[in-house]
């Protein structure tokens, strides 16, 4: 055979060999980046079906619901408006709050809506029938109150098919009210509808 024809395949041979080499890693790192992909979506489908999944799940929904305190006392309605609460009121549910840690509580706050915003210039507490740490059931509010509201967990922002069966009886004896959830000191969630 030509020697020259034999150094030719040798190259052939070894440039064959190189690029088998390439897609070989090209291969691997494809993999793994699959195996990642794969093993991530496992995970997160697992956090989402467990305990800690649902309270992931639950805090960040309810951090997109609810609104903070602004320094003026009042609270953005995500529906459009506002909750301004007169600073006695603020201080009465604040010290509501504190003191009702270990259940949840309710309150009516009276006041006016005008427009899209509400006034919150009063506060009682209905008589409460029964309260523990994750419900409370109570007298409902009269008609003169503008808010519903009641606590929740720290950090469990979002309203409970309970909370919104309540929401529709309240509407019967107030149709402008709203019903709020305390989640936190300064976090309220409120909800309206349109």
């Amino acid at each position: 055979m030509d020697p020259e024809l034999i150094k030719e395949i040798k190259e052939v041979q070894e440039e064959h060999e190189e690029l088998k080499k390439e897609e070989s890693k090209l291969f691997k790192t494809l993999k793994r980046i699959y195996v990642i992909i794969i093993a991530l979506v496992l995970l997160s489908l697992l956090l989402i079906n467990t305990q800690t999944g649902y309270h992931l799940v639950s805090l960040v929904s309810g951090k997109l619901v609810s609104s903070q305190l602004n320094e003026d006392y009042s609270f953005d309605l995500k529906q459009g408006g506002k909750v301004y609460f007169d600073e006695l009121v603020w201080k009465q549910l604040s010290y509501i709050y504190e003191n009702n840690q270990k259940h949840e509580f309710k309150v009516c706050v009276t006041g006016e809506k005008v427009n899209n915003s509400y006034y919150a210039t009063g506060i009682y507490e209905p008589y409460i029938y029964k309260q523990d740490v994750f419900s409370v059931t109570s007298q409902p509010c009269n008609s003169s109150t503008i808010i519903s509201l009641h606590s929740h967990p720290p950090l469990s922002c979002v309203f409970s098919q309970q909370d919104m069966r309540s929401y529709e009886m309240f509407q019967t004896i107030n149709k402008d009210g709203i019903v709020g959830l305390m989640c936190d000191w300064d976090t309220l969630t409120f909800y309206k509808s349109n």
